[in-house]
Formats: structure tokens, sequence, C-alpha cells
């Protein structure tokens, strides 16, 4: 994973991994046989915001774990037939960039 551009959720409560503070997981589409780590559009730089047309981004500071937020929206993440990350069936989309991909899952989660 080094020297290459990621999709992260971030604001998670943070927890120690390997000895080191995170507050991110790398988001992947997955199958029982492979995991791909999800491809920003071409351009995409450290920072941008991925958004989904026509849903409000409301991002609180750290998400609480007792709500369960992420396994509430998690069964809506998904690829598409053409290879793109969405919620809902929205595309997950860099604006003015382009569309948030996978190499070559289709049909599968994203978690």
């Amino acid at each position: 994973m080094q020297n290459r551009m990621v999709i992260l959720l971030c604001n998670l409560k943070p927890a120690k991994m390997r000895g080191v503070t995170s507050e991110a997981m790398v988001m992947c589409a997955s199958s029982p046989e492979k995991v791909e780590i999800l491809i920003p559009p071409a351009g995409s730089l450290p920072g941008d915001i991925v958004e989904f047309e026509g849903i409000q981004r409301t991002a609180d500071p750290v998400l609480n774990p007792k709500k369960k937020i992420f396994e509430t929206v998690a069964p809506f993440l998904k690829t598409s037939n053409e290879k793109i990350a969405t919620y809902k069936g929205v595309p997950f989309e860099v604006k003015g960039k382009g569309v948030v991909t996978t190499p070559t899952l289709i049909n599968v989660n994203i978690k």
C-alpha cells in the first residue's frame, strides 16, 4: 500500500494498530476470494472529499461506535457492474475529478 492513493473512512474512534494510533479505515471491495483497494479518480489529491450526489454530507467529529453508524450503512456499500463504488446505487464521487472504482470486482460489498 505504500506510495498509492486510497479511499479512507475517517473520524473513527482512535484505536492502536501495531503500536500506531489509527483514526481511519482503508475502503476495499471484497469477495470471498479477493480484496481490492478502491481507486480514487485520476487527479485526486490527499484530503479530497468523496461525495454522493443527492445525499447531504454531515460529518461527525468522531463516529460513536455505540451508534453502529458504519454497520448501518455497510450493507448499501457495493460495487456496480461498471466497477464503480456506490452507496445505495449512487457513485462515490470526487467532484470535478470523477468516480471511485475497483480494478476488477463487480457487484460485491465494500468494507
